[in-house]
């Protein structure tokens, strides 16, 4: 009776034993530091103060680059509440514009922001805004960042 059948490493498999591989794991972000909500908060009053000169785009950006994959969730809120406010100031007008200047890792991050915006109860005051980014991120991307962000373990 052959038992080489037996050699597989079965743990190895399993979704919730596994640890991301480290080839999948952007270099931008693969040391990033848990971040603190003082630190959360002094990123979001620089973000604010982009907004409040009229740098949506550079504001949008510097949100996107900064995810908290590594911190809690009351951090990963804070910074989200940040990203939503970005995206309901930038007229409608503009959003391909700024969508086609994003790199392909930030509208990835743009669509994981998206789909948690969608999902938390607070956010329905701008479900239609959040749609419309939906709709031209997939416009100038594709269905790939929706792909990688279902596949993507990383939360934000």
């Amino acid at each position: 009776m052959a038992v080489d059948f037996r050699r597989i490493d079965i743990d190895a498999l399993d979704p919730e034993n596994s640890v991301e591989p480290e080839h999948l794991i952007p270099p931008s972000i693969a040391n990033l530091p848990p971040l603190s909500v003082p630190e959360i908060q002094s990123i979001g009053q620089s973000i604010r103060g982009s907004l409040s000169r009229g740098d949506n785009y550079g504001a949008l950006q510097a949100a996107l680059d900064q995810p908290p994959y590594t911190s809690s969730e009351e951090i990963k809120n804070i910074h989200l509440a940040t990203v939503l406010e970005i995206l309901s100031t930038i007229k409608s007008s503009d959003m391909s514009r700024v969508v086609e200047k994003l790199s392909s890792e930030q509208r990835d991050t743009l669509i994981k922001y998206l789909y948690k915006g969608m999902s938390v109860p607070e956010s329905h005051g701008i479900s239609g805004v959040l749609l419309a980014w939906f709709e031209k991120v997939t416009e100038v991307a594709g269905l790939g960042p929706i792909v990688r962000h279902l596949s993507d373990r990383r939360t934000v």
